[in-house]
């Protein structure tokens, strides 16, 4: 498959009726390690992390139906992570946590499921798709979570199709579970006394207690609508997606027979996507977007009305240009990303606006029946605008171990720098890839410090990532 069928097919269209409007056929499988460690993170942050992962992908045609599925497993070793007692704690305000850094062992498992088929001639279009992930994930050293983790999501599409143009409605709708329980094996650590191992409930930015509760549940609903459109001309292909949504996420802490609700968590989001790709004589051009918009606020208990509050827009663009006399693949991207967290009871605020363009180049040479494929590019991070608001009286264990850190990574300049090399075996059913990948980000400019903070994120961070590539 080409560089620019496999660009169309991935970011084509994201819905389920990206099965039919897809007109290939398509299977590959990856097994693939990789291994980051770095001091250019925040506390939240593994210090170093170690992944091996196996994913199988496969777009076909059977009997009238359009069929696309996608599995994940990835293991994760993950070493040196504070501040953190639950999952993707950084994306909400109530989850457990503790001063102590811990080292996790995760596995995690993901299907996805698209189907879809046409009535009427190809004019009336319907799909339909399921995503479902299930996650276990502990921490080996005191104080100890253990967390179970499953998410059902049904999405279901309905649209027609006029000559060149399609448009579908869509819907989805799930919900997901996570489960948490927290003990320490040395039950000296129990005591109040040893601070750093008490469990800590976190309830926004800078708000916290130290009740002591042992176990937690976090139901959570999500609803979505949206539509897709797409163009199919001779030259010019286009997709575009629009999709609203809003989730509702409930904490609840338990120990013994005591239940109790700190707060709930809703958050609307409106994401738009869009796919061209232009084709002439000499050259053929493909352009990429994705805009996310979050807003999100609590409703804390406590104070019995809203006390965190949460916005973001994040806008990616992709350019890639693809010559027609030579195997290469120019990309030029855009990243701009702003965001801005308050919590009115600690009076904790900040908010920080960066862009990020890029330039990368892909080449490819053959020698039958192998291809070779050089990837090389780099990227500048700038910081547009800060902002960090917290009176001296107000900071507290959280602004030292959290926020600091946070606000200085993502205030800092950074330079992005990406080196690749593939070697494709053919064989006649089978082509087998071997595809070897380092990536470096480096701090060109100290993000800003707020007072005297207990971390400090360094100015590096390197990966490193083997895949072997099956395609078939």
């Amino acid at each position: 498959m080409s560089t620019p069928t496999w660009l169309s097919l991935r970011h084509g269209a994201e819905l389920p009726v990206r099965s039919l409007l897809a007109d290939t056929t398509y299977s590959a499988s990856a097994l693939q390690a990789t291994n980051a460690q770095g001091p250019l993170r925040t506390y939240q942050d593994p210090k170093s992390s170690r992944t091996g992962s196996l994913t199988s992908y496969g777009l076909t045609s059977y009997r009238g139906l359009r069929l696309e599925g996608r599995f994940e497993y990835r293991k994760e070793r993950q070493n040196g992570i504070g501040w953190k007692l639950g999952r993707n704690v950084s994306r909400r305000p109530y989850y457990f946590a503790n001063i102590k850094p811990g080292d996790w062992d995760n596995d995690r498992y993901e299907v996805n499921l698209n189907g879809g088929t046409t009535f009427f001639g190809d004019h009336l279009l319907v799909a339909g798709g399921a995503d479902y992930q299930v996650e276990r994930l502990a921490r080996y050293n005191d104080p100890r979570p253990s967390l179970n983790y499953y998410k059902l999501f049904v999405e279901g599409q309905v649209g027609g199709r006029v000559g060149s143009h399609t448009l579908a409605l869509y819907y989805g709708t799930g919900d997901a579970e996570e489960n948490g329980n927290v003990s320490n094996y040395n039950r000296a650590h129990d005591s109040f006394g040893e601070r750093e191992y008490n469990i800590i409930t976190t309830t926004g930015l800078g708000s916290y207690n130290f009740v002591r509760f042992s176990s937690y549940e976090r139901p959570t609903t999500r609803t979505e609508v949206g539509v897709t459109y797409a163009f199919d001309g001779e030259r010019i292909q286009f997709t575009g997606e629009l999709v609203g949504g809003r989730s509702e996420s409930e904490f609840i802490r338990t120990v013994s027979d005591t239940r109790e609700t700190p707060g709930t968590y809703q958050e609307e989001t409106v994401q738009g996507t869009a796919f061209l790709t232009v084709s002439q004589p000499e050259y053929r051009l493909q352009m990429r977007s994705k805009t996310r918009y979050k807003d999100g606020h609590d409703r804390n208990e406590v104070f019995a009305g809203a006390n965190y509050f949460r916005t973001g827009w994040r806008q990616n663009l992709d350019l890639f240009l693809h010559p027609r006399a030579k195997p290469l693949t120019l990309q030029a991207t855009l990243d701009y990303n702003s965001q801005s967290v308050t919590d009115r009871n600690a009076s904790h605020h900040y908010e920080y606006t960066w862009l990020a363009p890029g330039l990368s180049v892909q080449y490819s040479w053959e020698t039958d029946p192998r291809q070779y494929t050089v990837i090389s590019g780099g990227g500048y991070r700038v910081p547009l605008s800060q902002t960090v608001r917290v009176p001296q009286k107000n900071r507290n264990l959280y602004t030292k171990h959290v926020l600091a850190p946070d606000y200085s990574v993502h205030t800092a300049r950074v330079m992005r720098l990406r080196g690749g090399f593939q070697v494709l075996q053919r064989f006649e059913d089978l082509s087998v890839g071997l595809l070897v990948e380092y990536r470096r980000r480096m701090v060109t400019e100290t993000g800003a410090v707020l007072g005297t903070p207990e971390f400090l994120p360094g100015n590096v961070r390197n990966t490193f990532s083997f895949t072997v590539q099956f395609f078939h």
